[in-house]
């Protein structure tokens, strides 16, 4: 009895042993380790170098040049990020459209428009990394494209905002040269209290405080704004390393396409009827008062100017009316989607289709009548900037609401991206070619024709370099005035004294012509 209880009991231990291995720490259920390629590890590193440059290029009006090279390095660093991994045809509208319009940063002289230049490609470039993976919400721009540039944006990039870090701290290198970082720092935070009582001890010597003055202003000032180019440029460079980590490597969330529809549908409570019959007052009061100012737009069209209003308040009156009344229209229409149900074959109502294109068609009439008014009022004062953008505002307001129209009775156009394919191509037409020699040129015209009294010199000052050609020429036309063309020559000289020093990556089209046009300008006023 006592030797089979003694061999039951070894029996027991010896189990005992043979089980102890999977009774050790959980490693079978702790998550995989990521693990970095060689490239991304590299590309970790290059990543602060990316956040860095942002930073000295955010100011891109200063400098249109380095914001084009930026702009080419920052997609060739998602391409070679991604690699030969297979992406999505959609993505690749984004680098494209990007690219061409990064053309405006070296081809147009508007600082307005070459930051707008530069905010696009940077947009695109996140819609980029997002749109090409397998977590893309829609294969095409369509009605969750809000949405999508939301998650592009906003939480992708979050995702995996710190892959960087933990890609560089993956090898015994990048934790190396992180401690000896560290001991760099401590070492500078040791010396800034012995540093600063040593130089108030000093300061009183005015030799040393001006050699010192000096050195801050030759040297210090440049490697503080570097430094804080690099302090920000960090957690870029880790932004945009997330949004490119997350776009090669989707995993499951929970910001998916079946999400956002359920969210979409349960937001469609209000009944078809509901929403027509409240667009029924609106259209009422429009037309109204379209009838009631017959006699007006009558006057617009044949381009008569109205009793008891000038040509500035004409234009201003029928432009804030078109912002206010597009700005209601577009919010009443996209409520009106956003809420309203669909029939039971899932199709829109057609009595909200056409209350939708009616609402449509009366905001281009607005439309058309507002450009006529600017019209009126750019034959009698010639081009600004801000005419010229407002103008373009309202011709791509048009195009938007005609093609809302068409949308009603072709249910398979796919509205969001027909529009931002508009949107891109009339961005294009606006600020790749150098609209302020346009508006330079526009008013010399006008002005030596005889179409306008007179000409804004000093305003011409303000469009920069692109106006240097145009002030050339107005300095040595006879028909100018004399005070005119005397004017023109003082600017020309302020210029030349003014840009004798300017670095490379502040080189444009327009200074290159500007230049050309001035030397042209002193060799025959020399003769």
């Amino acid at each position: 009895m006592d030797e089979q209880q003694t061999t039951a009991n070894t029996a027991n231990t010896e189990n005992t042993v043979n089980a102890a291995p999977s009774a050790e720490p959980f490693t079978a259920n702790d998550p995989p380790k990521t693990e970095f390629s060689t490239k991304e590890k590299v590309l970790a590193w290059l990543a602060a170098l990316v956040g860095y440059l942002f930073c000295r290029t955010f100011f891109v009006w200063n400098k249109p040049f380095m914001g084009l090279i930026f702009t080419v390095l920052l997609f060739a660093f998602a391409f070679v990020f991604f690699g030969k991994q297979r992406r999505k045809a959609r993505c690749y509208f984004y680098p494209v459209s990007a690219l061409l319009l990064s053309a405006g940063l070296f081809l147009n002289g508007s600082p307005l428009l070459r930051f707008c230049v530069f905010t696009y490609a940077v947009v695109a470039f996140f819609l980029f990394c997002q749109t090409g993976s397998d977590t893309a919400l829609e294969d095409c721009a369509g009605q969750l494209y809000v949405l999508e540039t939301v998650k592009a944006l906003l939480v992708s990039p979050f995702k995996s905002i710190g892959a960087a870090v933990r890609s560089i701290g993956s090898n015994k290198g990048g934790k190396k040269l992180g401690k000896t970082l560290l001991l760099i720092l401590a070492g500078i935070g040791l010396t800034i209290i012995p540093t600063t009582l040593v130089l108030g001890l000093l300061s009183y010597d005015a030799n040393f405080t001006t050699i010192l003055e000096n050195i801050r202003a030759n040297v210090f000032d440049q490697i503080f704004s570097r430094l804080w180019s690099l302090i920000f440029g960090i957690p870029l460079g880790m932004f945009v390393y997330g949004a490119l980590y997350t776009g090669a490597h989707p995993a499951p969330d929970t910001y998916t396409r079946e999400s956002c529809i359920n969210l979409e549908n349960k937001m469609k409570f209000m009944p078809a009827l509901v929403g027509a019959v409240a667009l029924i007052p609106l259209l009422f009061l429009y037309i109204v008062f379209i009838i009631a100012h017959a006699d007006y737009y009558q006057a617009v069209f044949s381009g008569a100017l109205p009793k008891a209003y000038t040509y500035a308040e004409f234009a201003r009156d029928g432009f804030f009316r078109l912002c206010v009344a597009a700005a209601i229209n577009a919010v009443v229409l996209i409520l009106l989607r956003v809420f309203t149900r669909k029939t039971s074959t899932d199709r829109i109502s057609p009595v909200v289709k056409i209350c939708t294109a009616v609402l449509s068609l009366v905001t281009i009439v607005i439309s058309a009548t507002a450009i006529s008014q600017m019209l009126m009022y750019v034959s009698a004062y010639g081009l600004t900037r801000l005419r010229l953008y407002t103008l373009w505002f309202m011709a791509l307001i048009i195009l938007l609401f005609f093609l809302a129209i068409i949308k009603q009775f072709v249910t398979k156009l796919p509205f969001a991206a027909a529009a931002l394919a508009i949107f891109v191509l009339f961005f294009a037409l606006l600020a790749v070619p150098d609209t302020d020699a346009l508006i330079a040129e526009h008013n010399y015209d006008c002005y030596v024709s005889g179409r306008t009294e007179e000409i804004d010199v000093y305003y011409l000052e303000q469009l920069g370099p692109s106006a240097i050609p145009t002030l050339c020429q107005l300095a040595t036309d006879e028909r100018a005035d004399n005070m005119v063309r005397s004017h023109a020559a003082t600017l020309l000289e302020q210029y030349a004294r003014d840009n004798k020093d300017r670095s490379v990556w502040e080189l444009s089209l327009p200074e290159l012509r500007a230049e050309r046009a001035y030397k042209e300008y002193k060799n025959n006023d020399a003769k």
